[in-house]
């Protein structure tokens, strides 16, 4: 039976990074667990919720071979609440029950069969290619908030991954879109891809990957089957299930007709509107955009409440205009720009407008105004 002894930080490293993907209302007691199996020198950690897995390797000082689950989420809080640089021990007992040791405390955890535990998806070493890791982070960063999280529109839970031979080489892009905004943003890859391959990718798998991204830059390996996709950074694995349904033709999204031109300090803008939203309707976000020759006045009018309005300065190029746009939406949109100069195109106060820096032509961000 499993026994091993390990160091207290590598332990809860492994396991934070494993346990984020188990459901805590689960109806299939196993999924609410951790598998560890221990082998030769390193402990493996596999966690899934059957749409979703991650699996990884650390280091440890295996006493004898062997697996079995436990519940993922006690587990980790019991490691997060020992001593730091501890050295933790712990053997699996008689019917999976597990004794967990380290100085003068002890811990008996109820577990279950690791042969229960379901597998992850199979890939094939050979397929992956690879992508800098920082670069697939910032795009991820720069689309995930603009994916619905209304299930009932599934195919819009996750973001568009395509793949394409651009005019000096390689290209990969991503879009989400939930119907009230859509955000574009495309780079040069370096690494061997698939042109002509797209697939959608849940949201929440995005929001794990950028978890896996975040303990380094480096590059991270991807695969894509016909319905799960496998991103692959040093020993830990994520796989996921794919969205399998067609993703709208964002194309048609995109204004290419513009009658005005903003441009305007982003944290400023930013400010007033958050500023400014304190008043707007809870249901709605309402915020209106009044666009003069050197100003932009951002106001709302809540009956229940009261008004408010603040001015920034702006430079201009078309006619007076006023739009009303979801300050959340816009907010989201800001924040994920990175210039101190943002611009905004529109063509009237009813057509998407377009949210955009000069220095970034890569990236897009497109917001449906509200009709009031």
């Amino acid at each position: 039976m499993l026994a091993f002894s390990i160091n207290r930080e590598s332990f809860l490293q492994g396991l934070s990074r494993v346990q984020s993907v188990v459901e805590r209302k689960n109806t299939v007691p196993i999924l609410s667990n951790v598998l560890i199996d221990g082998n030769g020198e390193r402990l493996k950690l596999v966690a899934t919720d059957m749409e979703m897995g991650i699996s990884g390797y650390i280091d440890a000082n295996i006493k004898s071979a062997g697996a079995v689950t436990m519940s993922a989420r006690k587990l980790f809080e019991i490691i997060k609440e020992l001593p730091a640089e501890a050295e933790v021990s712990l053997q699996v007992k008689e019917e999976n029950n597990t004794e967990i040791t380290c100085g003068r405390s002890s811990f008996k955890l109820k577990g279950l069969p690791a042969e229960d535990f379901p597998n992850l998806p199979s890939y094939d070493e050979e397929t992956f290619f690879t992508l800098d890791a920082a670069v697939l982070k910032e795009m991820v960063r720069k689309t995930i908030y603009a994916a619905s999280t209304d299930e009932t529109r599934y195919n819009l839970t996750g973001v568009l991954f395509e793949m394409e031979k651009g005019d000096e080489g390689s290209l990969v892009r991503m879009v989400a879109t939930d119907g009230h905004r859509l955000a574009l943003i495309e780079k040069e890859a370096k690494g061997n891809i698939r042109p002509g391959e797209s697939v959608v990718i849940p949201r929440k798998s995005l929001n794990e990957l950028r978890r896996l991204m975040d303990e380094g830059d480096d590059v991270i390996e991807l695969d894509f089957q016909k319905q799960h996709g496998v991103f692959r950074k040093d020993s830990t694995v994520l796989t996921t299930r794919l969205i399998d349904m067609s993703f709208p033709n964002y194309q048609q999204v995109i204004p290419e007709e513009v009658n005005a031109t903003a441009t305007m300090d982003r944290d400023a803008l930013i400010a007033a509107i958050r500023r400014v939203s304190l008043l707007s309707s809870e249901r709605s976000r309402a915020v209106r955009f009044s666009f003069s020759d050197e100003n932009l006045t951002v106001h709302t009018n809540n009956p229940d409440l009261g008004t408010a309005t603040e001015t920034i300065s702006i430079t201009y190029d078309g006619k007076d205009l006023e739009v009303t746009f979801n300050a959340k939406y816009m907010l989201d949109t800001l924040t994920s720009l990175d210039a101190d100069k943002i611009n905004i195109a529109l063509k009237d106060e009813l057509s998407p407008c377009r949210v955009y820096q000069e220095e970034d032509q890569d990236y897009i961000a497109v917001i449906m105004p509200m009709r009031v």
